[in-house]
């Protein structure tokens, strides 16, 4: 930790100023005059106090999957990645988003995980350092993004829950959270609390899943619900069965032209087997430039959190109204939707 972060660091709920004790590359406590105390261990300040069983399923659940490192840095998942992420927020390029960002004071990423997307742009060499960037994550998963980044000039990093971000009102002029708000009790409420913290002007760029048509939403939950009782290492196991079914359809390397069937969600069009399957029943990941436990790890991601909700285009546009945020790019997929706004 940093006097810099330090300086910015408030108590979840009551939003009080922190006093420090210790060693700030270190461990030490934070407290409050109150009498609230957190953790500093590590040089991460810890504020990890919630009751929700599934939250904390949820956090355990990222913090077993990002320290799984080789099932997702590699350069082709980054590189994947990479070309997902310019396409959705529109930007020509990775370095031309780290130019964008480095034009703000404080950027916030809430639900960092093992900084694999920040990490895109925060590795090129238009990241200045200028700007802040802060990595908040619930899970111990932010102990593999200070490894990863935590040498990358002016990074930060807090484990914290995003419905309770230990910053004040109006702290930072960017967030980013790309894939966590549905992770938590309320999808609503973690956008609502990531733009709290959002200076007005400032910029939020976000993405979350989206519903699924009727039969491929009763899977998603039929599955998840019977990964709930499972260890992480079980449900890896499971999610191994998945991603082998998935790789054989792959392999059948035929297409499906099908017809519109809107009781179930389906359009017509003409699809891959395995992408038919993939979009309309169950999601069964396969992509032949990643190693086998890559595609595991990314049907791990989608089937074990308790919390992964998928919203309506129409709940995603209220709730950006209701936090008083103005749509400047709302770019829908099949997977989800990715929204950069302006806070009014």
């Amino acid at each position: 930790m940093t006097d810099a972060l330090l300086d910015i660091l408030r108590a979840p709920k009551t939003f009080e100023p922190l006093q420090f004790k210790g060693d700030l590359a270190g461990a030490g406590v934070l407290s409050t005059t109150g009498g609230g105390s957190f953790e500093l261990r590590n040089g991460i300040p810890r504020f990890t106090q919630m009751a929700d069983a599934g939250q904390a399923q949820t956090r355990d659940a990222f913090g077993f999957k990002w320290a799984r490192q080789d099932t997702y840095d590699s350069p082709a998942s980054r590189d994947r990645m990479a070309r997902w992420l310019v396409e959705r927020y529109g930007f020509p390029s990775v370095d031309a988003w780290a130019a964008h960002f480095s034009t703000f004071n404080r950027v916030l990423d809430v639900g960092c995980g093992g900084g694999l997307s920040s990490g895109t742009w925060l590795v090129s060499p238009q990241w200045t350092g200028r700007a802040m960037w802060v990595g908040v994550d619930i899970s111990t998963a932010v102990d593999v993004a200070h490894s990863r980044l935590g040498k990358v000039a002016n990074t930060h990093f807090v484990q914290a829950d995003a419905l309770e971000l230990p910053f004040a009102n109006g702290t930072f002029d960017a967030v980013f959270s790309e894939g966590v708000l549905h992770h938590t009790p309320s999808t609503r409420s973690a956008l609502l609390s990531a733009a709290r913290v959002l200076a007005d002007g400032g910029e939020i760029s976000f993405y979350v899943y989206r519903k699924k048509g009727a039969a491929r939403e009763f899977t998603d939950d039929h599955v998840r619900e019977q990964l709930r009782g499972l260890s992480d290492e079980e449900a890896w196991e499971v999610m191994r069965g998945f991603t082998r079914l998935a790789e054989a359809l792959a392999a059948v390397n035929a297409d499906v032209v099908v017809p519109d069937v809107p009781m179930l969600g389906i359009v017509a069009g003409k699809l891959p087997v395995q992408r038919f399957v993939y979009w309309n029943f169950a999601k069964l990941y396969w992509n032949d430039e990643m190693s086998f436990e890559e595609n595991v790890h990314i049907n791990f991601d989608w089937y074990r959190p308790v919390y992964a909700h998928r919203q309506t285009e129409a709940e995603v546009r209220g709730w950006c109204e209701e936090a008083r945020l103005d749509v400047t790019r709302f770019n829908e997929q099949e997977s989800g939707y990715t929204v950069v706004a302006r806070k009014r």
